[in-house]
């Protein structure tokens, strides 16, 4: 996971990018792609989208001065989320909630935590009843790790253990993941957390596909 983050321009710049070319995007698409290799002035419809989000000056072939000291690290992150769009797995059913439960999946499984945060909370907003509650878990799960990668421990131990309580109310809510699996392979976490001892080596937990 990164050591550091970005400045907030940044990072909501890139998540625009990655959330757009989830949802279909090609020019989003093209733009991760340059910034996954810069170096090449970008294609017309890359250069456009780079612009839009304030990453590039028109017609220009680099990061914006402000972005660039951060030039290496976005390249590493836009490569990762190349490889999460490459992953998703389109559920059987349109349901707002089991797309974007499966873009999260896929984001989750290269630490682009800030990223699920996004794509959850779209859905989240209009979700009631039980299925609120477990999206608000598996938000607050990812923003967990997402502090905690960040130097964070304190936002992360509460996090973790608020997102695992509103999990464990209703484990078979979210369709197409193993929530159970989940909430099993985070306890380490929490003991460490709450104990301030090392979390355990390795990456977080994955979040497990189930085939529904």
């Amino acid at each position: 996971m990164p050591a550091a983050g970005f400045p907030l321009p940044l990072r909501d710049a890139l998540a625009a990018l990655v959330l757009d070319a989830l949802a279909g995007d090609a020019p989003a698409s093209a733009a991760l792609a340059w910034l996954a290799a810069p170096g090449e002035p970008p294609p017309p419809a890359a250069a456009a989208r780079l612009a839009d989000a304030h990453l590039i000056d028109p017609g220009g072939a680099a990061l914006l001065p402000v972005h660039a000291p951060h030039t290496a690290a976005a390249a590493r992150h836009a490569a990762r989320a190349l490889v999460a769009l490459a992953g998703v797995v389109a559920p059987p059913t349109d349901d707002p909630v089991a797309v974007a439960v499966a873009r999260a999946a896929a984001l989750w499984s290269q630490a682009l935590f800030f990223e699920v945060h996004e794509v959850l909370e779209d859905v989240w907003r209009t979700a009631d009843g039980e299925r609120r509650l477990a999206l608000q878990g598996l938000i607050q799960v990812a923003v967990a790790f997402h502090h905690l990668a960040h130097g964070n421990a304190r936002g992360a131990r509460t996090l973790l253990r608020e997102g695992r309580a509103r999990l464990e109310t209703g484990p078979d809510t979210l369709p197409g993941i193993d929530t159970i699996a989940l909430l099993t392979d985070t306890a380490a976490w929490q003991v460490a957390l709450d104990t301030g001892t090392p979390p355990p080596d390795g990456p977080p937990p994955a979040l497990q596909r189930l085939d529904r």
